[in-house]
């Protein structure tokens, strides 16, 4: 009797012991995506001994958005070591109807990642930069800034802003 009870009870132990332990649960953020097997890998860095991957991925144009075949969209994602799901997009290229209508940039400097977006539309063309650093869930913002683009410096190939013009005199 001793022997079936210790059978039994060694048996159901073993089992307990040879299941798999659930993995720890990893936030996902709002508004991230995740890694397709179409995006590449770009490059790997390090901030503060967490390692991060780089994915350039492409986007195609979806009619809810009202975009047509002949526009682009090129999107870094950025994203921990070996996680299927970026923590921070970075748009790279944008174009709307042929012309630039988003870019953007990241660099690293002393641990923290700064990231560059230019947006140009038809209210104005302006500049955001943003600077993250870790944090036990990813990448935290720290600041941005915001400022705005002269028209000086834009191209032909950017959306430039619409003029305002003044109304025409009242006639009496």
């Amino acid at each position: 009797m001793k022997k079936i009870l210790t059978l039994i009870i060694a048996t159901i132990s073993f089992n307990s012991f040879a299941q798999k332990k659930t993995p720890p649960p990893v936030a996902r953020t709002a508004g991230t995506s995740y890694i397709l097997k179409t995006d590449k890998r770009q490059e790997d860095f390090t901030i503060k001994k967490t390692k991060f991957n780089v994915y350039l991925g492409y986007q195609k144009p979806s009619e809810m958005r009202q975009q047509s075949m002949e526009d682009t969209l090129q999107v870094y994602k950025i994203t921990r070591d070996k996680l299927n799901f970026s923590h921070l997009e970075i748009v790279k290229y944008g174009t709307k109807n042929g012309k630039i209508i988003l870019e953007g940039s990241y660099k690293l400097l002393n641990d923290t990642l700064i990231v560059t977006e230019n947006f140009y539309d038809y209210m104005g063309s302006f500049c955001i930069t943003t600077k993250y650093i870790t944090d036990k869930w990813g990448l935290k913002k720290v600041s941005d800034d915001m400022k705005g683009i002269k028209l000086e410096n834009l191209t032909e190939r950017h959306l430039k802003p619409a003029e305002m013009k003044a109304p025409p005199p009242a006639k009496n």
